[in-house]
Protein backbone atom coordinates (compact mmCIF):
# COMPACT_ATOMS: atom_id res chain seq x y z
CA UNK A 1 0.00 0.00 0.00
CA UNK A 2 1.29 3.58 -1.15
CA UNK A 3 2.04 5.75 1.85
CA UNK A 4 0.12 9.40 0.92
CA UNK A 5 2.53 12.37 0.36
CA UNK A 6 3.02 14.31 3.27
CA UNK A 7 3.75 17.08 1.96
CA UNK A 8 0.49 18.11 0.60
CA UNK A 9 -2.09 15.89 2.96
CA UNK A 10 -0.01 16.11 6.19
CA UNK A 11 -1.36 18.94 8.93
CA UNK A 12 -1.55 22.92 8.83
CA UNK A 13 0.69 25.57 6.46
CA UNK A 14 2.84 27.88 8.14
CA UNK A 15 0.36 30.50 6.58
CA UNK A 16 -2.84 28.74 8.10
CA UNK A 17 -1.86 29.03 11.60
CA UNK A 18 -0.84 32.60 11.33
CA UNK A 19 -3.69 34.09 9.34
CA UNK A 20 -5.71 31.63 12.12
CA UNK A 21 -3.50 33.16 15.24
CA UNK A 22 -4.36 36.82 13.59
CA UNK A 23 -8.04 36.31 13.55
CA UNK A 24 -8.37 35.00 17.04
CA UNK A 25 -6.13 37.86 18.26
CA UNK A 26 -8.10 40.15 16.39
CA UNK A 27 -11.74 39.15 17.84
CA UNK A 28 -9.96 38.80 21.07
CA UNK A 29 -8.95 42.36 21.32
CA UNK A 30 -12.72 43.67 19.97
CA UNK A 31 -15.06 41.31 20.46
CA UNK A 32 -14.69 39.73 23.63
CA UNK A 33 -14.48 43.51 26.43
CA UNK A 34 -17.32 44.17 24.58
CA UNK A 35 -19.04 41.26 26.33
CA UNK A 36 -17.65 40.79 29.14
CA UNK A 37 -18.60 44.30 30.31
CA UNK A 38 -22.41 44.45 30.72
CA UNK A 39 -22.52 47.62 32.10
CA UNK A 40 -23.35 49.62 29.07
CA UNK A 41 -25.81 47.01 27.38
CA UNK A 42 -27.61 46.86 31.12
CA UNK A 43 -27.98 51.21 30.65
CA UNK A 44 -29.28 50.75 27.24
CA UNK A 45 -31.75 47.88 28.27
CA UNK A 46 -32.81 49.79 30.97
CA UNK A 47 -33.26 52.94 28.23
CA UNK A 48 -35.03 50.72 26.03
CA UNK A 49 -37.45 49.00 28.60
CA UNK A 50 -38.02 52.94 29.86
CA UNK A 51 -39.19 54.05 26.55
CA UNK A 52 -41.26 50.90 26.20
CA UNK A 53 -43.35 52.16 29.61
CA UNK A 54 -43.94 55.63 28.75
CA UNK A 55 -45.34 54.22 25.73
CA UNK A 56 -47.68 51.79 27.99
CA UNK A 57 -48.48 54.96 29.79
CA UNK A 58 -50.05 56.48 27.07
CA UNK A 59 -51.53 54.05 25.56
CA UNK A 60 -53.23 52.56 28.55
CA UNK A 61 -54.58 56.41 28.98
CA UNK A 62 -56.21 56.14 25.38
CA UNK A 63 -57.49 52.89 26.20
CA UNK A 64 -58.80 53.11 29.92
CA UNK A 65 -60.17 57.06 28.53
CA UNK A 66 -58.32 58.29 32.35
CA UNK A 67 -55.60 60.35 33.29
CA UNK A 68 -52.53 58.02 33.48
CA UNK A 69 -49.15 59.02 35.56
CA UNK A 70 -45.91 58.48 34.78
CA UNK A 71 -43.24 58.89 37.89
CA UNK A 72 -39.97 59.47 37.27
CA UNK A 73 -37.16 59.52 40.58
CA UNK A 74 -33.53 59.34 39.66
CA UNK A 75 -33.12 55.82 39.90
CA UNK A 76 -36.56 54.53 38.68
CA UNK A 77 -39.72 54.98 36.76
CA UNK A 78 -42.83 53.58 37.16
CA UNK A 79 -46.59 54.00 35.62
CA UNK A 80 -49.38 54.18 37.84
CA UNK A 81 -53.50 55.48 38.10
CA UNK A 82 -53.00 58.17 40.88
CA UNK A 83 -50.66 61.40 40.79
CA UNK A 84 -47.55 59.75 42.69
CA UNK A 85 -47.64 56.45 41.19
CA UNK A 86 -48.39 55.12 44.64
CA UNK A 87 -50.29 51.87 42.80
CA UNK A 88 -48.58 50.55 39.68
CA UNK A 89 -49.86 49.16 36.87
CA UNK A 90 -49.56 45.98 36.01
CA UNK A 91 -47.58 45.84 32.54
CA UNK A 92 -48.74 43.35 30.18
CA UNK A 93 -44.47 42.25 29.49
CA UNK A 94 -43.79 41.31 32.77
CA UNK A 95 -46.77 40.48 34.74
CA UNK A 96 -45.67 42.64 37.44
CA UNK A 97 -45.54 46.27 38.37
CA UNK A 98 -45.03 48.87 35.48
CA UNK A 99 -41.64 49.73 36.86
CA UNK A 100 -38.03 49.69 36.35
CA UNK A 101 -35.09 50.16 38.47
CA UNK A 102 -31.62 51.75 36.89
CA UNK A 103 -28.98 49.70 36.87
CA UNK A 104 -25.97 50.58 38.91
CA UNK A 105 -24.29 53.86 37.43
CA UNK A 106 -27.26 55.27 35.82
CA UNK A 107 -29.23 57.89 36.95
CA UNK A 108 -32.01 60.26 35.41
CA UNK A 109 -33.73 63.09 35.67
CA UNK A 110 -36.34 63.23 38.13
CA UNK A 111 -40.04 64.55 36.76
CA UNK A 112 -43.75 64.09 36.78
CA UNK A 113 -45.67 63.52 33.49
CA UNK A 114 -49.27 62.52 32.94
CA UNK A 115 -51.36 61.57 30.06
CA UNK A 116 -54.77 62.26 29.02
CA UNK A 117 -57.60 60.16 27.76
CA UNK A 118 -56.44 61.36 24.17
CA UNK A 119 -52.83 60.26 25.11
CA UNK A 120 -51.69 63.88 25.28
CA UNK A 121 -49.16 65.19 28.09
CA UNK A 122 -49.87 67.36 30.49
CA UNK A 123 -46.42 69.02 29.43
CA UNK A 124 -43.57 68.65 27.03
CA UNK A 125 -40.98 66.32 28.58
CA UNK A 126 -37.71 65.38 28.36
CA UNK A 127 -35.95 62.47 30.65
CA UNK A 128 -32.71 62.70 30.77
CA UNK A 129 -30.37 59.36 31.16
CA UNK A 130 -27.01 60.13 33.25
CA UNK A 131 -24.30 57.45 33.20
CA UNK A 132 -21.25 56.93 35.28
CA UNK A 133 -20.62 53.77 33.22
CA UNK A 134 -17.17 54.15 31.03
CA UNK A 135 -17.82 54.11 27.21
CA UNK A 136 -21.84 54.95 27.83
CA UNK A 137 -23.71 57.77 26.69
CA UNK A 138 -25.77 60.07 27.80
CA UNK A 139 -29.74 59.25 26.08
CA UNK A 140 -33.16 61.17 26.33
CA UNK A 141 -36.68 60.23 26.24
CA UNK A 142 -38.79 62.99 24.58
CA UNK A 143 -42.60 63.38 24.77
CA UNK A 144 -44.11 66.05 22.28
CA UNK A 145 -46.29 68.65 23.85
CA UNK A 146 -49.54 68.22 21.64
CA UNK A 147 -49.23 64.76 20.46
CA UNK A 148 -47.53 62.54 23.55
CA UNK A 149 -45.12 61.28 20.35
CA UNK A 150 -42.16 59.54 22.16
CA UNK A 151 -39.21 59.62 21.14
CA UNK A 152 -35.74 58.44 21.97
CA UNK A 153 -32.20 60.78 21.49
Amino acid sequence: MKQPNCRTSCGFTAIELVVTIVVVGVLAAFAVPRFVGREAFDSRGFHDRSIALVRFAQKSAIAWRRTVHVCVTATQITVGNAAGCASALTYPATGGAASETAPAGVTMSATALSFDSLGRPNAATTITFSSSIAGDLTRQIVVTAETGYVTAN
